[in-house]
């Protein structure tokens, strides 16, 4: 008896090969890096990622229109630039996506923190804006008015960081100790447009981006191509030594509980 449950030999080879092998394609988003405070950024870095040479931060919201994975979806990301052995890469703090299939997916696969959140691009004439949503609240926005366009070009290949985990059944602690991801991306941007743009890092409980600071917006961006990702495990990293930062992709949980219908506590926000 065949299950769609359980897949045959030939499901799981055809399987494995697009989780080694993502493509997502027909991007197109608008993207910023700021300089930040570099107490900040060794404060959120969790060992051995160490800060790199420059207190560098990014943030990016984005539309996914074609990959071998997942339908259409929206993406985003707060990054700051870190390094491990020597390689410079980007450690995501977190990365909204439109879709649960997109959660799911860079989740399990990668570890990537990411949550769920309402995500737009729009474009009238020169004028681009990027938004995430999460609980009622525009958390993250990128805006900027085209001032020159570039031809598109190979994507140099650029790292990022992510710690994978599975918190313990008891709630206390993790199954074993989390692995250290890098995940490589190549890709090619067919036209790349430069932007006089803002970046707002707004307050919000459930996604504390606001306490990264953007002392100098250093360039604004907006582009449109395909990027391709593999992943590979650098190390394990002592479970004590990442539990303070193991709840950062979570919403806040006693606020949640608070919040609950017939709750005496209970607020007004709703997801």
């Amino acid at each position: 008896m065949q299950l769609r449950y359980v897949k045959t030999l030939e499901e799981v080879r055809r399987l494995q090969k697009l989780y080694a092998t993502p493509e997502f394609e027909s991007f197109r988003g608008i993207a910023a890096s700021f300089r930040t405070d570099p107490d900040v950024i060794a404060a959120v870095l969790p060992p051995p990622l160490e800060p790199a040479d420059e207190p560098i931060a990014s943030v990016s919201v984005s539309h996914i229109g074609v990959s071998n994975t997942l339908q259409p979806f929206g993406a985003g990301g707060l990054n700051v630039r870190c390094q491990y052995e020597g390689i410079v890469g980007d450690y995501p703090i977190t990365m909204p996506m439109s879709t649960d299939s997109a959660v799911i997916f860079g989740r399990e696969l990668y570890g990537e923190p990411k949550k769920v959140a309402n995500i737009h691009v729009r474009r009238d004439g020169d004028e681009i804006t990027g938004t995430i949503e999460r609980y009622g609240q525009v958390y993250i926005e990128v805006r900027g008015r085209v001032v020159e366009r570039l031809e598109g070009r190979e994507s140099p290949e650029s790292s990022r960081f992510y710690f994978k985990f599975m918190p313990a059944p008891d709630g206390r602690g993790f199954d074993n100790d989390p692995v250290l991801v890098r995940v490589r991306h190549t890709g090619r941007t067919r036209f790349i447009e430069q932007l006089e743009g803002e970046v707002f890092l707004r307050e919000s409980p459930h996604d504390p981006v606001a306490d990264i600071p953007i002392r100098e917006v250093l360039g604004v961006s907006y582009s449109e191509g395909d990027t391709y990702t593999h992943g590979e495990i650098l190390t394990r990293v002592p479970g004590e030594s990442f539990l303070p930062y193991m709840f950062g992709k979570v919403d806040d949980l006693e606020l949640l509980a608070s919040q609950a219908p017939g709750n005496s506590s209970a607020g007004s926000s709703s997801p």
